[in-house]
């Protein structure tokens, strides 16, 4: 009997699911047939690149895929969105294919633009809304019209958009998502099959607040304080029915998430400290939030300035690599050093102070490729998200410069795992980079480079 693998990827959901599994019953009756545990995310611990590191055993550093957007030169502005053809090595997928095993990829970040696989493709959430070429075989893309109608790549503007629109968006996506992958593994031959859902992450960002009771901002609502329950178990209804296509004694299921979920508190204007230490200067302050560019920097008198996000990335304007440097490189571990120091903790103008966690990429990966921060800023336990605007009053604020949103990532992911030769009910811990190294072991795949994790079930 042929075995077979397949993932389901529901990005955002935190290990806390665990701890209450009455509202999701396949979910629950997997952990007791299974093996599972909290799932270690990346440094940074956000979807890209997340999803690339499980699946291909690297870190962000090996990738040279530090986010959604990254540095392609030393140049103030020059930005490239993380693509598939940043991700030079194996996948999952592509080590199947070695062995002459067929595989259905459906919405997994960094797969667009679309290369061949050996079976079907469907890009991820990250591609073009309007993209005509989303699919492998270009073929594929006529099906999906004719079985689903539009598909939906993710929520457009989320945190900017009206929450029962979110909502009904989230619901319509999935739905079609789930749809294809059934139709896709019951009318096709395959060996590997993962599906990824965004829906998970976008209910939490926008919904996180009504449903956490220790979020500061908590609100109870009538409608929305249930949202994410009401997901969790549309989503495990989903399983179910995946469960009941898959064949028990031939089929390996592994529920994994990229990362976790947390309340967020608010958004440090990592800026507006780097100005008042004299770190960052502009020419003229902006009297309102106002985004940092180029134009509005000094550069003759700048030595770091940082961008916003899940976590701060810090740039140092050094001698020779950017085009106004300031630092000169024999001084760079000397001021890496300092804004260490600066960084690890803040002192926020309503009288909070939160550590930081500073982290140096060349100490922290094992090879840095493409171009790196100078230094990753993780703050307040991940409660606090990076404000990368400048012009304001304060060096914080409590909501998010680019819109609602009420979480922010935690480090602690879930992976659930059951299946043919699973130990049962057994919890252990793990790391993102232990899935790839596990599942090559299991289906032994072919080894073709060191991974940085191990096989979960080593004793």
């Amino acid at each position: 009997m042929k075995e077979k693998l397949f993932i389901l990827g529901l990005d955002c959901i935190d290990s806390n699911i665990l701890d209450n599994l009455n509202f999701t019953p396949n979910i629950k009756k997997m952990v007791a047939q299974g093996t599972y545990g909290t799932l270690n995310s990346t440094i940074p611990p956000i979807t890209v690149p997340a999803w690339s590191s499980m699946l291909s055993g690297k870190d962000p550093g090996e990738l040279g895929v530090y986010g959604f957007r990254n540095r392609r030169t030393y140049r103030y502005d020059d930005e490239v969105f993380a693509s598939s053809h940043m991700v030079k090595f194996d996948r999952l997928w592509d080590l199947f294919s070695k062995v002459n095993k067929k595989s259905i990829i459906v919405g997994v970040p960094q797969t667009y633009p679309i290369n061949p696989i050996n079976g079907f493709l469907v890009s991820g959430f990250d591609s073009p809304k309007n993209s005509n070429e989303f699919c492998y075989p270009k073929e594929l893309s006529t099906f999906i019209k004719e079985e689903i109608g539009e598909y939906l790549f993710d929520v457009t503007d989320f945190r900017n958009t009206p929450l029962d629109e979110v909502l009904d968006t989230v619901y319509s996506m999935t739905e079609k998502r789930f749809d294809l992958m059934e139709n896709l593994i019951r009318e096709n031959e395959w060996d590997f099959s993962i599906l990824c859902e965004i829906g998970t992450d976008r209910i939490h960002h926008c919904f996180w607040k009504y449903h956490d009771k220790n979020h500061p901002e908590y609100e109870y609502h009538d409608k929305y304080s249930n949202v994410i329950i009401d997901y969790y178990m549309y989503i495990d209804n989903r399983i179910g029915r995946l469960l009941n296509i898959l064949d028990d004694d031939s089929t390996t299921f592994l529920i994994v998430s990229d990362h976790g979920a947390k309340a967020m508190y608010g958004g440090v204007c990592i800026n507006e400290i780097l100005i008042r230490e004299g770190w960052l200067v502009l020419k003229e302050k902006p009297n309102e939030p106002t985004k940092l560019t180029k134009d509005l920097i000094d550069w003759s008198k700048t030595k770091a300035w940082g961008d916003g996000g899940y976590y701060s990335r810090i740039f140092l304007n050094i001698v020779g690599r950017e085009p106004q440097g300031k630092i000169s490189p024999k001084d760079l571990r000397h001021y890496k050093e300092e804004l260490t120091k600066l960084l690890q903790k803040i002192k926020l103008d309503n009288g909070i102070e939160i550590s930081n966690k500073v982290y140096w990429p060349e100490r922290i990966y094992r090879r840095v490729r493409g171009l790196a921060p100078d230094l990753i800023v993780l703050l307040g336990d991940l409660h606090w998200r990076s404000i990368g605007k400048v012009g304001y009053k304060s060096n914080w604020i409590i909501e998010n410069d680019t819109g609602t949103d009420g979480a922010n990532h935690s480090m602690d992911g879930v992976y659930i795992i059951s299946g043919p030769n699973i130990k049962k009910n057994v919890r252990r811990d793990s790391s993102i980079y232990d899935i790839t190294p596990t599942i090559i072991q299991q289906f032994n795949l072919p080894v073709n480079d060191d991974y940085i994790g191990e096989n979960i079930f080593n004793d």
